[in-house]
């Protein structure tokens, strides 16, 4: 619809020009053609004039002798089919001034009298307006020609831009570009331009939903300890102050997690120096209701002046997804090994296949964790044997 508008925009711009191109040189065309008429005739009253003052008498005037003038042969010959139209023969004691309706020819006389002959310029006005009448034809022929001529380079034109659409409307993959486009290095231009905006977009949607996945994955696991409390009351049979006291902790910390994750990306590329063992302990704290419902144990062999400088909050969200697969999948009562040397942090845990996951992460974590190694450039490498499951991180 809209590159139809477009061209009919366009074709009835151009009609419109060139029907007013044409008009312009028709009006200049016949204005040029008016003055060539207009000194054929004067030519004409003035080759009357030569004869009449050469072969005839004027000292002794008389009215009489027009008639006898128009006798002439001369006179006759081109008084037939030329542009002299109500031909006027005097002789005038004053030279007559110019006018628009009549051309004036005079020859002064000996006595100090002027003949003057004149026509009117009315036949000029006739002549060409039965020329334009009798070729409209040719106009309108020319009209109908161009039309389709515009219309026909218009569709042409316009063909490279219909595969672009169509494209656009079509297309599922924005790297997947039209075989064969045609209209020149501009089209090829705007091609790749549509596919580049089309690429952009589509990334820009990714990153919409890996971040809608990101803040499902991170409330995940206060809901989830938010929910081991209210079922470990429930067992009980009660609903202390302290199980109260903890359940609010557990929703402000889901408070708190949106918060950050909606300005997770204002602060994601600041560096700061981030001691690892320090670190680890308070997300260890954090996630203590899960890994005492399993009753797990957390050895670390990280010394206590380790630091690295790291983007604080990807690197958190990174350390955290992998101890959170840990507590999901470690058998109840083992014990999970966190290390870290030389940049290289590192979760050992023995797996168990029996064990539900406290977390529903939908497998999504381990991809989050991904995503974000590659963006900072860091390795991440899982290795699982029959007994254990070690994640690696490379800093």
């Amino acid at each position: 619809m809209l590159l139809k508008t477009f061209k009919g925009k366009i074709l009835a711009v151009t009609l419109g020009m060139t029907i007013f191109s044409v008009l312009i040189f028709g009006y200049g065309l016949a204005h040029i053609y008016y003055h060539h008429m207009e000194k054929c005739l004067t030519r004409s009253l003035s080759f009357l004039t030569g004869i009449v003052t050469h072969e005839y008498d004027l000292s002794k005037w008389d009215p009489k002798m027009v008639a006898e003038i128009r006798k002439n042969e001369q006179m006759q010959s081109i008084l037939k089919g030329g542009l002299l139209q109500d031909l006027r023969i005097e002789v005038l004691t004053v030279k007559p001034a110019s006018s628009d309706d009549r051309l004036f020819r005079s020859a002064p006389l000996a006595d100090g009298r002027y003949l003057v002959i004149s026509s009117s310029v009315d036949k000029i006005d006739d002549e060409l307006i039965k020329m334009m009448a009798d070729r409209w034809f040719f106009f309108l022929f020319g009209l109908f020609f161009t039309s389709g001529m515009i219309y026909l380079l218009i569709r042409h034109l316009f063909a490279p831009f219909n595969e672009l659409v169509n494209h656009c409307l079509t297309c599922r993959d924005p790297e997947n570009k039209p075989d064969v486009v045609r209209g020149g290095i501009e089209i090829i231009a705007l091609r790749d331009a549509i596919a580049t905006l089309q690429e952009r977009i589509s990334g820009l949607q990714s990153a919409q939903r890996d971040s809608m996945k990101a803040l499902t994955h991170e409330l995940k696991t206060p809901l989830a300890q938010l929910r081991l409390r209210i079922d470990i009351a429930d067992l009980k049979g009660e609903w202390n102050s302290n199980a109260i006291g903890a359940a609010r902790e557990e929703i402000d910390t889901i408070s708190e997690k949106i918060t950050n994750i909606l300005y997770a990306t204002q602060a994601s590329e600041i560096v700061e120096t981030i001691y690892l063992k320090k670190s680890v302990e308070g997300w260890i704290e954090e996630l203590k209701p899960l890994w005492q419902h399993r009753e797990l144990h957390f050895e670390l062999a990280i010394p206590e002046s380790s630091s690295a400088l790291l983007p604080k909050a990807p690197f958190e969200r990174v350390a955290r997804i992998l101890i959170e697969n840990a507590l999901n999948y470690t058998c109840k009562g083992s014990t999970i090994y966190l290390s870290c040397d030389n940049g290289i942090f590192e979760i050992k845990n023995p797996v168990c296949d029996h064990v539900a996951p406290m977390i529903h992460s939908a497998g999504i974590g381990l991809k989050i964790a991904q995503t974000l190694c590659d963006y900072y450039g860091w390795r991440l490498n899982g290795v699982q044997d029959e007994k254990h499951y070690t994640a690696t991180l490379s800093l």
